[in-house]
């Protein structure tokens, strides 16, 4: 009897954490109950199962001509992108209920990255290729546990048909083996950063495609096709390296206050200071239409809320995201219908 009870205990911690064999995650979901949607997209994963009991990864991840295609970004739950020195942006991908072999390329930290992980968890994992000391510090005072080539080697792979720094590429599935070996709460999910609802938010207006500039030499599009926003490279649908387009089914666009931080790149570049906390405008696009609003956030550790003009919450539609970080002095944001 001891030995049936000690592998149904230990099949059941495998349950709830997400890591158990199909049927029986299945079987736990039953018998716990109504599955729940994953916090980061509102929805079940495949097969109508519940969210996977596990803490959020974000992954940094290259954004240049030299890092083309990118990896893993069309299995990622939500995706910031954050300015960077240069006039160039990078992205932070998010994943909690999906997995992705191959993520990257693999780049640096930068000092937004604790602010945006700050609003979703106490203890959120990053993966990165390196930080700036300062940067070091504010990972660390957020309590980020930093996954990096030297801390999670197993999990990271360079690339032999691409050069470096453009080479370095990780598994989510070998991060979160190697994360659950540390002291990592595992049965604490993320928060749910946006309410979900399959209605579009009132007032709302038809819209078919975005132009989103970061700076004049760095503008970004989106096009609404076969009910998802489908992001543009050089006016043709962006490809991830497995050949799918990267499209998502909200667009968020946060116009944030962009200044010169005291860090500098090699090239001589100032490191942006994106500031986070305060308020300012913001457009959601989701459904083939455009919700206008505004965003707010009091405190590092509160979630940043999007309202329409009218102080309802604004809700995104169940599935992945896309949040776009854009400098209000530099930017630029149009729609057409």
């Amino acid at each position: 009897g001891g030995v049936s009870a000690a592998v149904v205990a230990m099949l059941a911690v495998l349950a709830f954490t997400g890591n158990a064999p199909e049927p029986l995650q299945n079987l736990v979901d039953e018998v716990t109950g109504k599955p729940e949607p994953c916090p980061l997209t509102g929805e079940l994963r495949k097969g109508g199962r519940g969210a996977l009991a596990r803490p959020l990864l974000a992954v940094k991840v290259e954004n240049t001509d030299e890092a083309f295609p990118l990896a893993g970004l069309e299995r990622a739950d939500v995706i910031y992108e954050e300015p960077v020195e240069g006039s160039i942006t990078r992205f932070a991908a998010l994943f909690q209920c999906r997995d992705a072999a191959r993520v990257g390329p693999v780049r640096s930290a930068r000092t937004t990255d604790p602010k945006i992980l700050s609003q979703l968890s106490d203890e959120p994992l990053l993966a990165y290729s390196g930080a700036n000391p300062k940067v070091a510090a504010d990972l660390e005072e957020a309590g980020v546990v930093s996954l990096t080539e030297t801390s999670a080697g197993d999990a990271y792979t360079r690339d032999g048909a691409r050069s470096a720094p453009h080479n370095l590429f990780v598994s989510t599935k070998k991060l979160y083996r190697i994360a659950q070996e540390t002291d990592v709460d595992f049965s604490s999910l993320p928060e749910a950063i946006f309410p979900f609802d399959e209605e579009v938010p009132t007032p709302s207006r038809p819209r078919t495609s975005a132009s989103v500039s970061f700076s004049p030499s760095n503008v970004v599009g989106w096009t609404w096709s076969d009910d998802r926003w489908v992001r543009q490279l050089d006016g043709e649908p962006m490809l991830a390296e497995n050949g799918t387009p990267i499209a998502v089914d909200n667009v968020v666009i946060q116009e944030v206050v962009v200044t010169d931080s005291d860090i500098v790149d090699v090239a001589g570049f100032p490191s942006p200071d994106v500031k986070l906390i305060g308020e300012g405008r913001a457009w959601i696009l989701r459904d083939g239409r455009l919700v206008t609003g505004r965003w707010r956030r009091a405190s590092p550790g509160d979630v940043t809320v999007f309202e329409t003009k009218g102080g309802e919450e604004i809700a995104l539609a169940p599935g992945t995201t896309f949040v776009q970080l854009v400098p209000k002095d530099e930017g630029e944001v149009t729609f057409q219908r």
